[in-house]
């Protein structure tokens, strides 16, 4: 039988050609040197891995897709699986298994992940002694419990006894370039335990990328056209209502998905550093983008000062040789309620270091990351502008006023000033497609935020779907956040039910779980009528004891056990009518 070439050559993407160039010429290739029509061709089964994504807020699912495409290009017969619709039962006949997986609240996996955890975890986890694996994680080492999910599937894994392809790599916020590194050795990896018949071709498209003009690698400035404290006078709190104008930005987004803000960081607190240290704020010292820059500059505008990590800790103890910072930090819990609240200028005041120069400095400081923020309009309801809805961070501690990066940043921007911003998709936090579905919506402070895109958006659609909305804050007179649109709303019949717990309005403090618990029967019909469920806000406390009362509304009303009532909810997120957008 004829058989054509079992190998079609292809210009590799480090090749010196340009993006157009190398598509051309891959497009010629692939034409001379595949087969002639007619003949047939012995094919030799590829390679297979199978990739499961746990994803929060976006990151996990883009990534997969992206693993997926360049292992594609080295012969790997690769296929995409969330993993909350992951088969467990297939997993003991995978041959090779890859994961990538973010973390979020105290070390937790994300929702879509919750599943398959508990599964590995499970003293009943079947051996994986037939497959190979390969962990990616998502994190931030700002947080003490840094990519603990990650870590948690790569240690059961391999305790299961499946065999270790590449190493686990847990990556921080700015996760591309470690990325990058990973794939490359997870595809050589896969590639060399290919037969050496199969054939190895990159995918050619007659279409080209075209980058975005603006992006995470060139953020937007965004001019401010709306910057109100949507609190009254009196209120113990400070919530903002910024409106940004994307107009000529090509920069789109859904209701759902977050705005990526970069921060600077507070004058006062960079000019108090710089005299602590006794460094000149003039000296030249390299930016985290790699240029050159004052030191002033680099730590306004480059460099987290705001937090106190582990890491930091450590370069500092190294530094001035201190043994009862490093004996803090060898005491987890003593050192966790340390960072508490504190910065860099605490740590350094006390525990004196000294400086050789700026570059000392910033050489042992991390990068100065976007923030995300929920995004709170519809584009539907607001052409070529984006609005989110931000809670200033401010306290006092040790006799300095402390505040938030970004919600400090935010908050004092003025109207006509402008703000480098770019859009997050986020795929697993969207209204219900179809317009009829009921939506039932807990937000309780800033976590309103999205439902107010969400509801601007389905009356620009006019969904039939009923609305239903629990808010909570601290007192109704000063805390009501956009109590105004949402008093119209119900007026209008657009909202068809508002529940709210004001939890200082009274001497027992009452919040929105209470009140989902009053009116449970009522709620739980709503689910039974196919509603969907959705929760913003705090991930620590506030979505915990949400979840809890909907497990228990579930059971009473449902007249289920406990175990019946938890495989109730997970269905409900499998077929994604359970969704939160929490941190």
């Amino acid at each position: 039988m004829p058989q054509s070439n079992s190998y079609i050559p292809f210009v590799p993407d480090n090749a010196p050609f340009s993006a157009d160039q190398r598509a051309w010429l891959n497009g010629f290739l692939a034409g001379m040197f595949s087969e002639r029509p007619g003949e047939a061709v012995e094919e030799t089964p590829a390679v297979k891995a199978t990739i499961l994504f746990g994803s929060q807020t976006g990151n996990a699912e883009a990534l997969a897709g992206q693993a997926a495409k360049q292992l594609k290009s080295s012969g790997v017969e690769a296929t995409v699986v969330d993993m909350d619709a992951y088969s467990t039962d297939k997993i003991t006949e995978e041959e090779n298994l890859v994961l990538v997986s973010s973390t979020y609240g105290d070390g937790e996996p994300p929702d879509n992940a919750a599943g398959l955890h508990s599964f590995l975890m499970d003293e009943g986890a079947p051996r994986l002694e037939k497959t190979s694996f390969a962990v990616f994680g998502l994190g931030d080492t700002s947080y003490p419990e840094f990519c603990k999910c990650a870590k948690d599937f790569d240690g059961r894994l391999e305790t299961l006894g499946a065999k270790r392809l590449v190493d686990r790599v847990d990556a921080d916020v700015e996760f591309e370039e470690p990325f990058e590194g990973w794939i490359q050795s997870l595809g050589s990896a896969l590639a060399s335990s290919a037969p050496t018949e199969t054939v190895v071709a990159p995918e050619v498209s007659a279409e080209t990328e075209v980058a975005e003009a603006y992006g995470k690698k060139n953020p937007f400035p965004a001019k401010v056209l709306q910057n109100l404290n949507l609190n009254k006078e009196g209120s113990a709190k400070e919530t903002r209502h910024v409106s940004l104008s994307l107009e000529g930005s090509g920069l789109e987004y859904e209701v759902g998905d977050a705005l990526a803000v970069i921060p600077l960081n507070n004058e006062k607190l960079v000019n108090d550093l710089i005299a602590r240290l006794e460094l000149d704020p003039k000296g030249e010292v390299m930016g985290a983008d790699g240029a050159s820059k004052s030191l002033e500059e680099a730590l306004r505008s480059d460099f987290e000062i705001t937090n106190v990590t582990k890491k930091l800790a450590e370069a500092v103890a190294a530094s001035n040789g201190s043994e009862s910072l490093l004996t803090l930090i060898e005491n987890k819990k003593a050192f966790d309620e340390y960072c508490w609240g504190r910065d860099l200028l605490d740590l350094v005041t006390d525990y004196p270091v000294q400086f050789a120069n700026g570059e000392a400095l910033v050489s042992i400081l991390k990068k100065l990351n976007h923030r995300l923020y929920s995004i709170s309009s519809s584009p539907e309801a607001h052409p070529s502008e984006v609005h989110v809805t931000v809670a200033r961070v401010f306290y006092e501690k040790e006799g300095r006023t402390r505040f938030g990066v970004c919600s400090d940043f935010l908050s004092l921007a003025p109207e006509g000033s402008e703000v480098m911003v770019y859009t997050h998709a986020n795929k697993n936090f969207r209204p219900p497609e179809d317009l009829s579905q009921d939506a039932i919506m807990i937000g309780p402070g800033t976590g309103i935020a999205p439902f107010r895109a969400f509801m601007e958006d389905r009356i620009a659609k006019e969904a039939s779907g009923r609305n239903w909305l629990f808010f909570g804050d601290q007192k109704c007179a000063t805390d009501f956040l956009y109590r105004d649109t949402l008093e119209q709303w119900f007026k209008d019949g657009k909202l068809q039910r508002l529940d709210t717990a004001f939890s200082r309005d009274q001497k027992e403090k009452i919040y929105v779980q209470d009140r989902m618990r009053e009116q449970g029967a009522e709620l739980f019909a709503w689910l039974e009528g196919g509603a969907s469920f959705f929760v913003c806000g705090d991930a620590s406390r506030m979505a915990k004891d949400v979840d809890l009362a909907l497990h228990e509304i579930i059971a009473e009303h449902g007249k289920m056990s406990e175990d019946e009532a938890s495989g109730y909810v997970k269905k409900l997120k499998s077929e994604k009518h359970y969704q939160r957008d929490v941190y």
